[in-house]
C-alpha cells in the first residue's frame, strides 16, 4: 500500500492533520506530513510555490515505495506543482486544482478573497474575526480556538506563481468536494476543479474536515490507498 503524504493549506501546518494521522496508522498505513516553508516565512527568505513543492518532493524522495499525495486547499497548488516520481494518486481535499499556467491569484480573478489581509513584508493572513466561519464552521468552539491560534502568515509570492504543467494531467486523481465549504465554495469545487479529476467524492463538511470529521476523511483516504476499512 502507498504511503500517504498529507500537505496542509495556506496559514496552516502539519499540526492540522493530527486527528487524521492516527486513524490511518491504525489501518496499517504509513503516513507522512510536511510543513511548507511559505507559512511563517521570514522576510527575505525565498518562500514561493516552487519552494513549497520542493519541500514536498524532498519528503517523497525519502519514501521508498508509492505515494498517495493529498493536498488541502492551497495544498492543491503544491501537489500539482511537484515532479511526480513515485506518486501513484493525487487527492485534492476541497483544494485548488489549477489548469496549465494558472496561479492561485489568476484563479481568483486577480484578487485575494475579501477575508484575506495583506500585511507588510509581502505576507498574507486571514482576518481573525472571520477565520472561524471561513475555515472551521462545523468545528466545536474549542477546536476553532485551538486551530485559529496556530494560523501563521503566508508568503504572498505563493499566490502569484503559476503551475506550468500540473501533475494531475498524467496521474490519477481524486477530488473531495466539501459541501458546506465557506472558504472555497462547493460550486467552484464541483464545476471547475472536480471535472479535471478521475474520481469525485463529497463530504458533508466545511473547509476543515481533518478537524470536524477526521474519521470520515480517514475512511476516504484509506480506501484510496487500498486499506481495509
Amino acid at each position: 500500500m502507498p504511503t500517504i503524504l498529507l500537505v496542509h493549506g495556506a496559514w496552516h501546518g502539519s499540526w492540522c492533520w493530527q486527528r487524521v494521522t492516527p486513524l490511518l496508522e491504525r489501518r496499517g498505513l504509513a503516513v507522512r506530513t510536511v510543513d511548507l516553508p511559505s507559512v511563517g516565512a521570514k522576510p527575505g527568505v525565498v518562500a514561493d510555490l516552487s519552494a513549497d513543492a520542493a519541500a514536498v518532493e524532498a519528503v517523497i524522495d525519502d519514501i521508498a515505495g508509492p505515494v498517495l499525495l493529498c493536498g488541502h486547499s492551497y495544498g492543491g497548488m503544491v501537489i500539482s506543482h511537484v515532479v511526480p516520481k513515485n506518486v501513484a494518486r493525487l487527492v485534492y481535499l476541497c483544494a485548488f486544482m489549477p489548469a496549465e499556467g494558472e496561479s492561485l491569484l489568476s484563479i481568483g480573478g486577480g484578487r485575494n478573497a475579501s477575508w484575506i489581509q495583506e500585511l507588510e513584508s509581502d505576507l498574507l493572513l486571514p482576518d481573525p474575526a472571520q477565520a472561524d466561519a471561513v475555515f472551521y464552521a462545523d468545528c466545536d468552539l474549542a477546536s476553532q480556538q485551538w486551530a485559529r491560534s496556530r494560523l501563521r502568515p503566508q508568503a504572498a509570492a505563493t499566490v502569484r506563481e503559476p503551475v506550468p504543467r500540473p501533475a494531475w494531467l498524467h496521474i490519477p486523481s481524486t477530488y473531495i468536494v466539501c459541501v458546506n465549504d465557506m472558504a472555497l465554495p462547493a460550486d467552484l469545487q464541483r464545476n471547475v476543479f472536480a471535472p479535471r479529476a478521475t474520481e469525485v467524492l463529497e463530504l458533508q463538511a466545511s473547509h476543515s474536515p481533518f478537524l470536524s470529521q477526521p474519521a470520515a476523511l480517514a475512511d476516504l483516504l484509506a480506501e484510496r490507498a487500498g486499506a481495509e476499512i
